[in-house]
């Protein structure tokens, strides 16, 4: 500032110079400023130009007392030019009339705040362009004489970041909206929930017509189901642990559950089997989302999973029809099937011990080839039969204290003398694990994983299995690994499908009717425990079980 510039900005009582006092520009009130000498008004004017912010001062006529050289970069004007100017002259045209109405406002009740709030305020440089600002007032006593300090900040980056965020917003909601509308047309129950109460983020008009209540966005899952009394079973007729609800486990465990089976009780009484498809999606999916589509805040990492419910009444009672009658077949089939089996087993024995007509060499190898064949058609009528058993919910478990250990070594030692070509192994740390369990049925899994290993791994070779106890969680850990041919990795998530096979079995002539995994699966979790398989197709597979121990606490 020249010498003229700052003559005017001095004040005129008594000729003093003007210099602030110590209290700050920007507290409450209006600070007064006083002559001290030169030496303070040069420290006020140093003070103004090192602020980041330009700083104009406005006089109560409007017109401007002093500007910092913030002002002159952001406008364009020497302070020459500004000095003396009413303010009007750093702001478009459009906004001079309004202007001078708020300025009055204003003088008549000071004090600090924000200019304009709620509206949009440009500035003017000299080149006549124009750009978004923010400003701040601050009433300031000059000489018994009202000011006003004007902080002035450029937001241009601001509203550009804005504008991008804007865009994007409506972007997504364009997508979200679009979204929304595909899935509604679907006839099958679809959401999207989030987080680790897996709160819902979307759902269709379906999902409604499935829970028989409406799920609001934003509500975690467990206070949904309870607001409705609304309650999960699981195939055996027996409600479902939260832990075990598909959804549930998508966001918890990252798991990808398919083709679970689960029945929705409403509170009306009714029920509705469905069949559930629940995708884990990762972390961070969600997080260019607007905030509008959940009222709880989220953390952009949370996981995401997306949830198909199908209604499977229609496919249930034409199951049903279909049990019904594989369970008579099966019935019925049993009566001949033993007689047959007796009459061939007594000509073996009987003619071993030279009783009766001595049999030629065709004959033993007809009639070993029908014991054989009816040994396999019993099998069978018993796994049809168990199947029938566990969809009407009358398969009954003896459940019993039984010694793990001592059951799996039996099952191998029996199923090793059926092979020659695989060499069965047991590896263990621990003496004895201790399960309640019904031992036939899991000597039937054991036999049924063990055979399979067997029989899918045509080559021969090592069969390992290996058994521990989880020490805290009282659980114990069965693994049965073979290097058979495998699984292909498309057909993986059926394989515990009733009536499931893998192609590469048919390929290698490899006989079964895909109900023993299946039989496997009911039955281990009808035991509260979880089997699950790795599997690399032409490397071989490794099946995981897990049993509940009887606690100590229970001894």
């Amino acid at each position: 500032m020249n010498e003229d510039d700052a003559q005017k900005a001095r004040g005129a009582d008594n000729g003093r110079e003007v210099i602030p006092d110590t209290r700050s520009l920007h507290s409450p009130g209006a600070p007064r400023l006083s002559a001290q000498g030169e030496g303070s008004w040069a420290s006020f004017l140093t003070l103004l130009d090192v602020s980041p912010d330009a700083l104009v001062m406005v006089d109560a006529a409007g017109r401007i007392a002093l500007v910092n050289s913030q002002v002159e970069a952001l406008f364009g004007y020497p302070r020459s030019e500004l000095v003396g100017k009413e303010l009007e002259v750093l702001l478009p045209e459009r906004f001079h009339a309004a202007h001078a109405l708020h300025r009055e406002r204003y003088a008549a009740s000071p004090r600090t705040r924000p200019m304009g709030a709620g509206l949009e305020l440009y500035g003017r440089r000299k080149d006549g362009t124009e750009f978004p600002v923010d400003i701040s007032l601050s009433p300031l006593t000059l000489n018994d004489t009202l000011h006003v300090l004007g902080a002035i900040r450029d937001i241009t980056e601001r509203r550009r970041l804005e504008e991008r965020e804007r865009v994007a917003r409506e972007a997504a909601e364009a997508r979200l909206a679009v979204l929304q509308l595909i899935l509604d047309e679907l006839p099958a129950s679809v959401y999207i929930v989030q987080g680790e109460e897996a709160r819902l983020v979307l759902a269709n008009r379906a999902a409604t017509a499935v829970w028989g209540a409406t799920w609001h966005t934003g509500q975690p899952m467990l206070d949904f189901l309870a607001a409705y009394h609304i309650r999960l079973y699981g195939t055996d007729g027996q409600p479902l642990r939260p832990a075990a609800f598909a959804t549930l486990r998508a966001v918890h465990e990252g798991e990808t559950v398919r083709h679970h089976q689960e029945t929705i009780r409403h509170a009306d009484g009714t029920v509705l089997p469905v069949l559930v498809n629940a995708v884990a999606l990762g972390r961070r999916l969600l997080a260019g989302m607007p905030a509008e589509v959940g009222s709880h805040p989220a953390d952009p990492a949370e996981p995401v999973a997306l949830v198909v419910h199908q209604d499977v009444t229609a496919l249930k009672e034409a199951e049903q029809l279909k049990d019904e009658f594989i369970g008579v077949a099966a019935h019925e089939l049993r009566t001949p099937l033993a007689i047959l089996k007796g009459f061939a087993q007594t000509l073996l024995v009987q003619t071993a011990r030279g009783k009766g007509p001595e049999l030629v060499d065709w004959q033993v190898e007809a009639l070993q080839g029908i014991d054989q064949a009816t040994t396999r058609l019993v099998e069978l009528t018993e796994d049809l039969l168990d199947v029938t058993r566990l969809q009407a919910g009358r398969l009954t478990l003896f459940v019993e204290p039984t010694d793990l250990v001592a059951l799996v070594q039996r099952v191998v030692t029996r199923l090793q003398m059926t092979t020659d070509r695989h060499t069965l192994s047991v590896s263990t740390e621990v003496k004895h694990l201790i399960a309640p369990v019904d031992p036939r049925r899991i000597e039937q899994v054991l036999s049924n994983l063990i055979g399979n290993a067997i029989k899918y791994s045509p080559e021969g070779g090592p069969i390992e299995i290996s058994m521990r106890e989880d020490v805290g969680v009282e659980t114990a850990f069965i693994s049965i690994r073979d290097a058979g041919i495998g699984i292909p990795a498309h057909q993986q998530t059926l394989i515990f499908g009733r009536f499931a096979r893998a192609d590469n079995a048919r390929a290698y002539g490899l006989g079964g009717t895909g109900l023993g995994l299946y039989l496997c699966r009911e039955l281990i979790e009808r035991h509260g425990g979880r089997i699950w398989f790795e599997s690399a197709e032409g490397q071989g597979s490794t099946f995981f079980i897990t049993l509940p121990l009887i606690s100590y606490a229970d001894l």
